[in-house]
């Protein structure tokens, strides 16, 4: 019977080896700096999609709970898994 590792080893070979395969017979295609533009432009965030953005975050808790404090509002806090804090990407 296979270890844990070897079996590992040998599922991503196989989940890799369809891509080397592809990558290999099609070069990559170039997109013209106008056509990436305009892709571009589509996909960023666009005004208000993203309000989570707009609010004043507070990466300590002393200085959230300072500023709550003063005006007379409740925290809100958010975790991540395991506990650590979450990160914007």
């Amino acid at each position: 019977m296979a270890s844990y590792s070897q079996r590992l080893v040998f599922l991503l070979a196989m989940a890799i080896l369809p891509f080397r395969a592809v990558a290999a017979d099609k070069p990559v295609p170039r997109i013209a700096p106008k056509e990436f533009e305009k892709l571009h432009a589509m996909i960023r965030p666009q005004p208000g999609e993203s309000r989570w953005m707009e609010i004043d975050w507070y990466p300590s808790v002393w200085e959230a709970r300072q500023k709550a404090a003063a005006e007379g509002k409740p925290i809100f806090l958010m975790a991540g898994s395991g506990g650590a804090p979450a990160a914007g990407c």
